[in-house]
């Protein structure tokens, strides 16, 4: 049973939080395919699987097989489909007293296809995600529930990420997927800032830089110009490049073959907020995610696929992306 929006939207933890995520949580329905279909086309799939996801809750997961305790903060509709989506969490011991529970609104829905190449493509319905609010947020920061390290992303409404980045009283992680509209404040309470090449463009030009033509160093520098103290851009298969005072400088990825990589950016976020969490610095936690992001793409589904603690991970391979 969780609270509905009337009720206390937290209710108190029976262990210290090292991470707060705020965002959404889905339904993922994935159905495989030998290729993703082109416009207009009807393809056969092979399999269909429904299985928790989110964003927000994918990153909760993560973190908290990453080894941190995890509280998450979010919605869901009052269906059939609600437990579905907490399940893992449920059973991972993430903290769950601060999810709503919509009256008529459905909990989010994500579609996925995934090719035999283990390239996806994604539909998301937010549901309960979207009616996240900044009333919403000030409850919870009004009963302590912003604690540890505070991880945002994109898949809720601007207004509750800009609440949540204001109220945090902590480190806050902001993974700007998907781009989201968010003043620039946002962005520059980011320590570090997640994305990937696309999402450091946009995020750049909300600060009112131009990245246009601008290399992927060239973007996080200029980030960095603008004022967010941090940056991670994760570059996939090539690895990331990490950013703060000290400068610029690649981490190298595993080399893995992947079976599917849905979820795996989401795998490298929580794990990474888990080990800045730990107080790991920046290049050492960007290590990690890599390796737990790694691991997460050789099965099949999302949060299903993630590590578990303690499990053995994929080493890096020697070579990063070239700074």
């Amino acid at each position: 049973m969780h609270p509905s929006p009337s009720d206390s939207p937290f209710l108190g933890p029976a262990r210290p939080v090292d991470v707060t995520v705020v965002g959404s949580t889905n339904v993922d329905v994935t159905a495989t395919v030998p290729r993703l279909p082109g416009r207009g086309e009807t393809l056969l799939g092979t399999s269909l699987l429904s299985s928790p996801g989110g964003k927000g809750a994918n990153q909760a997961l993560a973190a908290s097989r990453g080894g941190a305790s995890v509280r998450f903060v979010g919605a869901v509709g009052n269906d059939d489909a609600a437990p579905t989506a907490l399940s893992h969490l449920q059973a991972d011991g993430v903290d769950l007293s601060a999810v709503l529970t919509r009256e008529g609104v459905p909990t989010g829905t994500a579609l996925i296809w995934v090719e035999d190449s283990a390239e996806n493509s994604i539909v998301v319905v937010p549901g309960a995600n979207g009616s996240i609010t900044a009333q919403d947020v000030d409850r919870v920061a009004e009963r302590g529930g912003l604690e540890g390290v505070v991880l945002l992303q994109g898949e809720i409404p601007a207004e509750a990420v800009t609440r949540v980045a204001e109220r945090a009283p902590g480190r806050v992680v902001v993974n700007l997927a998907p781009v989201i509209e968010v003043p620039p404040r946002v962005l520059t309470a980011a320590d570090p800032l997640i994305v990937n090449e696309h999402e450091g463009a946009e995020a750049l030009r909300i600060l009112g830089g131009d990245p246009k033509g601008a290399s992927e160093e060239e973007v996080v520098v200029a980030l960095l110009a603008a004022g967010v103290p941090s940056v991670v851009m994760t570059l996939g298969a090539r690895g990331a490049l990490v950013a703060d005072d000290s400068g610029v400088r690649a981490t190298p990825a595993a080399r893995v073959r992947a079976v599917d990589t849905t979820g795996a950016g989401d795998a490298f976020v929580g794990a990474a907020a888990a080990r800045l969490a730990e107080g790991a610095d920046l290049g050492a936690a960007a290590s990690y995610a890599a390796r737990f992001a790694a691991g997460a793409v050789l099965r099949a589904g999302t949060q299903s696929s993630y590590p578990l603690r303690g499990a053995e991970l994929p080493e890096l391979i020697a070579e990063g992306p070239t700074c």
